[in-house]
């Protein structure tokens, strides 16, 4: 038989833990199935001649270089191909500060039309702790293209945008680091899974404690029935 008279704040603030660690491991364990999928997929190249910048609209994502660890920002110049506008992932600028869009403008490979050659990568949806875009400022934090189109006053923005080379400090065209089926999310699939069992584990420890503790306090027990008392 059992006994159990729950604290109530306590039990309240329990479950408020609980299901706030479930849904973090939750979160976790979808984006380690989502790139361990990813990861065995190759990467759609793509190649688009006679189009226009369109320098007006350029937008810049916050995001670590894979390849250096610098923090900066990835320009994304929209392009009218067609009748759509595809963003092009065309350059990085090495700065933590914001960008003054006045003063950057398209690659000059850009200006110059000349044939986009890159990877077509479809972005993920944002996690819940992403950071707020400032629109103002043309300044995301993750990549999303309609909002990003909106904010520049464009329409039919394609749902994809292509990752092209960007000219290293000796001009020469270098591999675009973020050129892969996740985009600019560079973590391993591993990652992710250790995440997911680590907030796994804390919700089970927290109950551990939760449940410790009520037993202490005398809160529960566990009484064998009284006729196998004899």
């Amino acid at each position: 038989m059992i006994r159990f008279r729950p604290i109530p704040l306590m039990t309240a603030f329990t479950l408020a833990a609980l299901v706030a660690l479930v849904i973090l491991g939750r979160w976790q364990w979808d984006k380690y199935i989502l790139k361990s999928r990813a990861a065995h997929e190759p990467v759609a190249q793509m190649t688009i001649a006679n189009y226009q910048a369109l320098g007006e609209g350029i937008q810049f994502v916050y995001a670590v270089r894979p390849d250096t660890h610098e923090g900066g920002w990835r320009v994304f110049v929209p392009v009218q191909y067609g009748a759509s506008v595809v963003f092009v992932d065309a350059d990085f600028l090495a700065q933590i500060a914001p960008p003054n869009p006045g003063e950057v403008r398209p690659p000059a490979a850009l200006r110059e039309a000349a044939p986009i050659i890159g990877a077509s990568i479809r972005p993920q949806h944002p996690g819940p702790f992403a950071h707020a875009p400032l629109p103002l400022q043309r300044l995301w934090f993750y990549v999303d293209l309609a909002a990003m189109g909106r904010n520049g006053g464009l329409n039919n923005v394609a749902g994809y945008y292509i990752a092209s080379s960007y000219v290293g400090a000796d001009g020469r065209a270098v591999a675009n680091p973020f050129a892969r089926a996740n985009g600019a999310d560079v973590l391993p699939p591993e990652r992710h899974l250790g995440y997911a069992f680590t907030w796994y584990g804390l919700a089970l420890v927290l109950l551990v404690i939760y449940f410790a503790y009520h037993v202490n306090a005398g809160r529960l027990s566990f009484q064998a029935p009284r006729g196998n008392q004899e």
